[in-house]
């Protein structure tokens, strides 16, 4: 009997799963106060531009506390519902999905519900290569966060 490769169809499998569980729960966070500062960390950026765009080149460094700083909803960080632990193990994932060499934001962001913006970013040098991708971006009323990403466009079923 031979050993398999770790990276065979079940570490696959099981990366998929967490991807997908995690952006499920993108939306998830707790109401854990107002505001996006916590301890002496800032959480979020100032416009939803930013919050895009620091997001993306902390995915393209692997730098998923900086990620995590980023990721919420308009309740404010997702660290506040998961933990950093766990916040930076999705941003892990989120890092392995999109790694983009480069992107380009849409002008012209849709306004959603809620004072949530949906913005197409296009994104080179994917694991998939060009793709287009929608960011989801809110503010807890200080500060923004990127609250989901569509998966569409990245080869997740």
């Amino acid at each position: 009997m031979t050993a398999s490769s770790p990276e065979g169809p079940a570490v696959r499998v099981a990366v998929l799963v967490m991807a997908v569980a995690g952006f499920a729960l993108a939306g998830c966070a707790s109401h854990a106060g107002a505001g996006a500062e916590v301890g002496s960390e800032l959480y979020g950026a100032e416009s939803a531009e930013a919050a895009v765009g620091r997001f993306l080149e902390a995915a393209r460094l692997r730098d998923y506390a900086a990620m995590a700083r980023l990721f919420g909803t308009d309740e404010g960080p997702a660290e506040r519902r998961w933990g950093r632990a766990e916040t930076e193990q999705r941003m892990f994932v989120l890092a392995g999905l999109l790694a983009p060499r480069a992107w380009e934001l849409r002008p012209n962001p849709v306004a959603g519900a809620g004072g949530a913006s949906r913005w197409v970013v296009d994104l080179t040098g994917t694991r998939d290569g060009a793709v287009s991708v929608p960011f989801i971006i809110v503010s807890d009323g200080n500060r923004w966060f990127v609250e989901r990403i569509g998966t569409e466009g990245l080869g997740i079923p």
